[in-house]
C-alpha cells in the first residue's frame, strides 16, 4: 500500500522555482544589507577604515569663482560673525554666571583680551613658524589655500585660520579662537600635543560625533554630528613611571562638550588632541576649509555620508593643520646672541 503524500513537500517543479527565486533574492538582500550598514557609518563613534574609502583617482576641483582677495575678505567677515562673535559672547556669559567669583571673572577677561590682543609681532611669528616648518619638512603650499595654526603654548591656547595667497606669496588670517591642547601633567593617557604639520587626508578618514554623554555626562567630541578631523597616529610625550616617554597617540581636532567643555577652552585640558569650539567646528566643516582632499574625493562620491549636504566649499580649500608653540619660539629668540 502506497504511503500518503505529504502536502508540505514541494513538487520537483516547485522546488526548481523556489531555488531560482532564492538565487535572485539573496544577492539583492546582501546588497541592501551592505548599503544599510554603510549608511550607519555616519553615527559610528570611530572612523571608516581605509579599505572602505574609494581608491578611484580624485577629480579636479572646479576653478574658484572669486579671486583670492575677494574670497578672503568675504570669509574674514563670516569668521567674525560666525565664530569670533560667539566666543566673546560665551566669555561674557561665563562672567555673568560666575558673578560672585572674582577669580573666574578675571580668567574670562584675560582670555578675551588674549584674543583681542593678537598683534602684528605675534602674527608675524606665526608666519615665520609656518614657513620654517614647511622648509624643514620639504613641503610647500601648492597654490592659494587656507590652513590652520594652533598654538600649544599653555599661556596662549589659540588657533588661527589663515590664508596663503600664492600670487603674492603672502599669509593673512581670518581670525582666531580659543583651543585646549594636551595637558601632559595629568599623566595616564594624557599627551603633550605634538608640534608639526598634519595633513587632512582621506586615508585617515574623519567621522562625526554621536553626541552621546559618557558616564560623567560629558560629550567629549561635541554635540551630535560635530565634525572630527583625524590626523592619524603621531608620536608625542606622555608621563610614564615618574618620567616622560615618547609614545603613540591618535591626533584629532574636534569640538568639546558645548555646556561643560567650551567654558574651559583657553587652557591646556585635552588628552593631546586639539579641542575647538562648536562654532569653529561648524565653520571649518561648512566651508570645507581644510578639506581639499575630501572635496576632490567627493567629486566622484557626491553622496558621501561624511560631508555636509549643505556645505558651501571655499574656492581655495586647504589641507594643513600646523601646530606650533610660541613659548619655544620666544625661548629660541631670546637665546640668540
Amino acid at each position: 500500500m502506497a504511503s500518503p503524500k505529504n502536502k508540505n513537500v514541494a513538487s520537483p517543479p516547485l522546488k526548481r522555482v523556489n531555488a531560482f527565486l532564492a538565487g535572485l533574492i539573496l544577492p539583492v538582500f546582501l546588497v541592501l544589507a551592505w548599503h544599510a550598514a554603510y549608511g550607519q557609518q555616519q553615527d559610528a563613534p570611530r572612523k571608516m577604515e581605509t579599505a572602505s574609502v574609494s581608491v578611484e583617482p580624485p577629480a579636479a576641483l572646479p576653478a574658484p569663482a572669486f579671486s583670492e582677495e575677494e574670497e578672503f575678505k568675504h570669509m574674514r567677515q563670516l569668521f567674525e560673525t560666525q565664530v569670533f562673535k560667539h566666543t566673546l559672547e560665551r566669555l561674557e556669559r561665563s562672567k555673568k554666571l560666575w558673578s560672585k567669583s572674582t577669580k573666574i571673572q578675571q580668567i574670562m577677561d584675560e582670555r578675551r583680551q588674549r584674543l583681542l590682543a593678537l598683534d602684528k609681532p605675534y602674527r608675524d611669528a606665526v608666519r615665520e613658524d609656518v614657513r620654517a616648518q614647511l622648509k624643514a619638512t620639504g613641503l610647500a603650499f601648492d597654490g592659494s589655500q587656507y590652513f590652520a595654526w594652533a598654538d600649544r603654548n599653555p599661556a596662549a591656547q589659540i588657533i588661527l585660520v589663515g590664508f596663503y595667497d600664492a600670487k603674492l606669496d603672502r599669509m593673512d588670517f581670518l581670525g582666531a579662537d580659543l583651543i585646549s591642547s594636551g595637558n601632559l601633567e595629568k599623566g595616564g593617557d594624557y599627551f603633550l600635543t605634538p608640534v608639526g604639520i598634519f595633513e587632512n587626508r582621506i586615508d585617515n578618514f574623519g567621522y562625526r560625533a554621536q553626541g552621546t554623554p559618557n558616564q560623567e555626562g560629558w560629550r567629549g567630541l561635541g554635540g551630535k554630528d560635530s565634525r572630527v578631523w583625524d590626523f592619524g597616529y603621531q608620536k608625542s610625550l606622555k608621563k610614564y613611571k615618574g618620567g616622560n616617554t615618547m609614545s603613540e597617540m591618535r591626533l584629532l581636532m574636534h569640538a568639546t562638550d558645548p555646556e561643560r567643555g567650551e567654558p574651559r577652552l583657553g587652557r591646556i585640558d585635552s588628552k593631546g588632541c586639539v579641542r575647538i569650539s562648536q562654532y569653529l567646528n561648524r565653520f571649518l566643516d561648512t566651508y570645507a576649509v581644510l578639506d581639499r582632499h575630501y572635496e576632490e574625493w567627493a567629486r566622484t562620491k557626491p553622496d558621501s555620508w561624511l560631508l555636509r549636504k549643505d556645505r558651501q566649499p571655499v574656492g581655495y580649500p586647504g589641507k594643513y593643520l600646523f601646530i606650533g608653540d610660541s613659548s619655544l619660539q620666544h625661548a629660541a629668540a631670546t637665546a640668540k646672541p
